[in-house]
């Protein structure tokens, strides 16, 4: 079994400029949009996401019609105000420039993106995240994770809202990572529905991270509160 050393789980708590010192906790009900994401006005879906519940934010702009430049700054900029208004944390999804821009409270990198030691000087007083997406990738990873606050793992489901994606995973696949390494923070991403939390807590996660579930909800704020009760069910 592969154990990190206290620095990736303490570091915050040693050495922190930042508003908020990462927890578990954060990982419960992780939120990830972009401008156009939502079935409604972005900026109210996110809000209505805060009000239900969620823990953390990150902010991820890809796609058709992704905004660019100022406009990307300034909308940014509202979903920071917005989220330090709930004090629920802000990530900048690959966006180095943009993450430091806003001094966001945290930054997450997948795989292809800017590397962990390239970023870390930067962001050492801050959030990292990591997606690391199954164990194969946790192998090619494990030099770096020293420097990782938490990683994102899955897709555990077939999902439409990442089309780079990946294979699902599946509850096993959570198993598999859990099984390899016990500490590190780790949040189930890719296609999760409401009835699908428990197993995926009990096979290891620290908590989910949805995307359309919120975002295409009819009624996001009560979709929010629907899933973070399901969650605090399950983590009685």
């Amino acid at each position: 079994m592969i154990e990190h050393n206290d620095m990736s789980l303490n570091k915050h708590l040693r050495n922190t400029r930042d508003r908020f010192n990462f927890s578990r906790e954060m990982l419960s009900l992780y939120y990830i949009q972009g401008s156009n994401d939502s079935a409604g006005e972005p900026l109210e879906t996110i809000e209505f996401a805060l009000k239900g519940g969620i823990t953390c934010f990150q902010y991820r702009e890809k796609g058709t019609n992704a905004l660019e430049g100022q406009e990307k700054i300034n909308f940014a900029k509202r979903i920071q105000s917005l989220c330090h208004q709930y004090e629920v944390p802000f990530i900048v999804n690959d966006d180095v420039e943009l993450a430091l821009h806003c001094d966001a409270d945290g930054i997450h990198v997948g795989q292809d993106d800017t590397s962990i030691e390239e970023i870390y000087p930067q962001f050492k007083d801050k959030i990292i995240g990591l997606s690391v997406g199954n164990k194969d990738e946790y192998t090619s990873s494990k030099d770096v994770l020293q420097y990782v606050d938490y990683i994102g793992t899955g897709p555990v489901y077939n999902t439409l809202s990442k089309r780079d994606a990946g294979d699902s995973i599946g509850t096993k696949g959570i198993q598999q990572m859990r099984a390899i390494d016990q500490r590190m923070p780790m949040v189930a991403i890719g296609g999760i529905q409401s009835n699908d939390i428990q197993s995926i807590i009990e096979a290891g996660a620290d908590g989910v991270a949805v995307i359309s579930s919120i975002s295409r909800a009819k009624d996001p704020e009560l979709a929010t509160s629907k899933l973070r009760e399901v969650l605090n069910q399950v983590k009685r």
